[in-house]
Formats: C-alpha cells, structure tokens, sequence
C-alpha cells in the first residue's frame, strides 16, 4: 500500500470508528462493517472518482454492498460524505448441452475462464452438471459501478469479437449482470444506445438480476 492511499485509508477508518457524521452512525446502527486484523477491511480504494474526491469501500458484514466514505483530497483531507453503493457481478457466460467446457474455451482467446463440462459433480448440490458453461468475469472484486464492469467487459470482448460471435453461434451466450440493491437506494438500470449497438455486434443479449439487500435505517422503519 502506497502512503497516499494509506492516508485515505486512515482517514476513511477514523470515521468509521469515531462516526462524527449523523449518517454514518444511522447506517452503522443497522450494520457492521467487516473487520480485518482490527481494523475496518477496505475492499476499494478510487483515487479517480471525481477530480477532487477520494472514495473508500468498505464491505458491509454478512451483506453484498458497500458503505462508502468520500474524502477530499489533499492538501485538504476530510471527509466530504458517506453513502452506500450497491454490489454487482458483471460477466460473459455461455451454456451449451452438447459441447465441453473445453470446446466452449477454444472459440476464444480471453483469459482467465472458469466454469465447467457436462456431467462434472456440482459440490453445493451434489449432482451432475447437466450442462457446460464458460465464464469470462475481468473484475471480481464487487465494489465497482455496474456502468464500469461492464464497460471494461465490453472492451475485452471487443478485442476478441471473432471469437465472441463464434461462441454466441454455438452456444447460449450472454452477458449476466448481479446488482446487489441497497434497500432504500435506486435499482433502475439502464442502457444508452451505444451500448445496446455493442452488444448487437457481438451478438449478444444482456440478462439482469436484482437483488435486494441491507437493512432499512431506524428513521425509515416508518416507510
């Protein structure tokens, strides 16, 4: 870790442990943050999320959101305003009944792929698979945007288009999207046209989950 982040970091914690703004001790009235070594666990840290703004992600206990901490960069540190950001899991998958996982994987050259064949053992349920399904997931971590998961995804697949429209022939292929909602927060979702064209020339549809999570804030229980 770098002594500029750190610094943030540092700072982010502080307020997480001492609250001195009304909303951080609403939320973390309901909630806990995860702990780790000690101390608050960072899942994220953005240095870019607006010109004058740091944000820091701290992953909400036994929850899939984040309680964020915005501080104002230096020479100026402070803390600017605390909020919630949802979760999401944006990837490339395709099923198929007839092919392997290892035949799905050859009609492309991105990496890393995960997944598994027809007739493997599932290990939640103890069954076999009775399909195959690839999938291409570049950012794992959750606490980043919808918007910029799946720009990066796009972009990716973009460079391996070729691939990207064999696969689609010859499989169920699309790309899964998992919002993690904050229960008071907005769960619109939305797509402008330049996103839906990029999907057209890969050939491939979108399917959207939303998930509801948290607890309502003690001032909302009213609602």
């Amino acid at each position: 870790m770098d002594r500029n982040s750190q610094l943030y970091i540092d700072k982010a914690r502080e307020e997480i442990l001492n609250q001195t703004f009304e909303l951080t001790k609403q939320y973390l009235d309901v909630h806990e943050v995860e702990i780790e070594n000690g101390l608050p666990r960072v899942a994220r840290i953005d240095h870019d999320f607006c010109e004058n703004i740091v944000a820091v992600y701290f992953p909400i206990k036994g929850e899939r959101f984040f309680l964020v901490i915005n501080l104002t960069k230096e020479p100026n540190l402070d803390v600017d305003f605390i909020y919630t950001e949802n979760a999401h899991r944006v990837y490339l998958t395709a099923t198929s009944k007839t092919k392997s996982f290892q035949e799905l994987a050859s009609y492309l050259q991105i990496e890393p792929l995960k997944g598994w064949s027809i007739g493997e053992r599932e290990n939640f349920r103890g069954k076999d698979h009775d399909h195959s399904r690839i999938i291409y997931e570049p950012i794992e971590n959750e606490a980043y945007g919808l918007d910029e998961k799946l720009e990066l995804l796009l972009f990716d697949l973009e460079k391996d288009s070729k691939g990207i429209i064999g696969l689609s022939k010859n499989s169920y292929a699309y790309i899964s999207v998992c919002k993690y909602q904050y229960i008071s927060g907005n769960a619109g979702v939305g797509f402008g046209i330049e996103i839906i064209d990029r999907l057209y020339k890969l050939n491939l549809g979108i399917d959207i989950d939303i998930y509801i999570v948290g607890k309502s804030l003690k001032c909302d229980d009213s609602n």
